[in-house]
């Protein structure tokens, strides 16, 4: 399934030369119960919003991803429709002190459990200061918040100020780091193999889930390594199924993405079960498609072939996050915080490296030797003894991955 052609009468392009998505949607193809269901959620969620936000430090409350981009999915639940993805949101806030934001945080971190259980999906909320806007990040999320995005309360130009962030020139480590977030819900999965859980109804759903996205972000990679990435799901399907961006093992992986495709948008996990799927084979042959896409794409980032999983995890092999010389204070003091004064000298070559530069060292060789005791270069990497078991080592990684995708 791929998602259908969208019509918009609108003139104006994109710095990419296409057209922006269209301003009156919520999903690719859902038909207007669809739309008015998600339109409705909407309403909740910014009156929530503004109940405890108002001007002049509310500036605007800012729907992101598939929703935001008119590519949100959906389910039917007894002939009524319901969302499918998250409601992923900016707000937008201004003359605001670090304290303060914390605070609103907390109180945003209680809103959205309550908004989950009225929405029936997870709400998530990221603050972002008005004051920031023009000098903000060249990164993948506000590239694709810029070019779809939809303004549910507040000013509609609020994001005029940023500046242009064309697909074309994105920061390659960008995709490195999709990777990285992606590969740990492989690690996820592969965690609940190993401590032999069934893998059936609920969990077989989110399993899957985490399945797709990985061969979606590969998708990705393989299309950022060629420089033609876009965040439009037609525009990929199109461009991955292209000559220009052909690999070994092509036809076999369009197959694949078709599959992730309808998961997204027409979810009906359910029916692996019904199929006696396996999930350890699904999860080796997505594990095997993670590590070819990502030593294929860290090659064309880095200029040359990656050694191994065990060369590649070498602190002098950087990896793109914390990318300048400026971020190198910034660096050491996150390492410091993170494994103190001792761990700092015991794996004093990762000091100036941010840590991400090390989950991304150390993901390849988790995924690749499930079960398999902490290597030097692994327990180097996550400032752990080599030798650790398989089980603390992605523990440690997950502990330090949520604290730093």
């Amino acid at each position: 399934m791929r998602p259908r052609p969208r019509t918009n009468g609108s003139a104006m392009r994109t710095p990419d030369n296409d057209l922006p998505p269209p301003p009156d949607r919520y999903t690719c193809d859902g038909d207007a119960a669809v739309e008015a269901r998600v339109a409705r959620d909407q309403a909740l969620i910014a009156a929530a919003v503004t109940r405890i936000l108002t001007p002049p430090r509310f500036r605007a409350l800012v729907l992101m991803g598939g929703y935001g981009r008119a590519e949100g999915g959906f389910v039917m639940h007894e002939g009524q429709p319901a969302p499918f993805n998250d409601y992923d949101y900016f707000i937008v806030v201004r003359g605001m002190g670090r304290a303060e934001r914390a605070a609103l945080e907390q109180t945003l971190a209680r809103v959205s459990l309550e908004l989950k259980g009225k929405v029936g999906v997870d709400v998530d909320f990221a603050l972002l200061r008005d004051e920031s806007l023009a000098t903000a990040d060249y990164s993948l999320i506000n590239a694709e918040m810029l070019w779809g995005h939809r303004v549910v309360a507040g000013d509609p130009r609020v994001l005029a100020a940023m500046p242009a962030m064309p697909f074309a020139g994105l920061p390659q480590a960008e995709l490195t780091r999709l990777m990285l977030n992606r590969g740990s819900l492989l690690l996820m999965n592969q965690r609940r193999l190993e401590a032999g859980e069934a893998i059936s109804g609920q969990r077989l759903e989110i399993f899957f889930k985490f399945l797709f996205k990985a061969a979606r972000a590969c998708g990705d990679a393989r299309l950022a390594g060629n420089r033609r990435y876009h965040p439009a799901y037609l525009t990929k399907a199109e461009r991955l199924a292209g000559s220009d961006v052909a690999w070994p093992g092509q036809a076999e992986f369009l197959g694949l993405y078709d599959q992730a495709m309808e998961a997204k948008f027409h979810p009906r996990l359910a029916r692996y079960e019904a199929a006696g799927a396996d999930p350890r084979a699904w999860q080796g042959r997505m594990v095997q498609l993670w590590l070819d896409t990502l030593a294929w794409f860290e090659g064309v980032r880095l200029g040359r072939p990656i050694p191994d999983w065990e060369g590649y995890a070498a602190p002098t092999l950087g990896k793109g996050q914390g990318r300048d010389t400026l971020a190198l204070p910034g660096n050491l003091a996150r390492n410091l915080k993170t494994f103190g004064p001792l761990g700092l000298l015991r794996h004093a070559r990762w000091a100036l490296r941010h840590p991400r530069d090390r989950l991304i060292s150390a993901l390849p060789l988790l995924l690749a030797n499930p079960g398999a005791a902490a290597s030097p270069a692994l327990a180097d990497a996550l400032g752990i003894a080599a030798g650790s078991p398989w089980v603390a080592a992605s523990e440690r990684f997950l502990d330090l991955w949520r604290r730093y995708s």
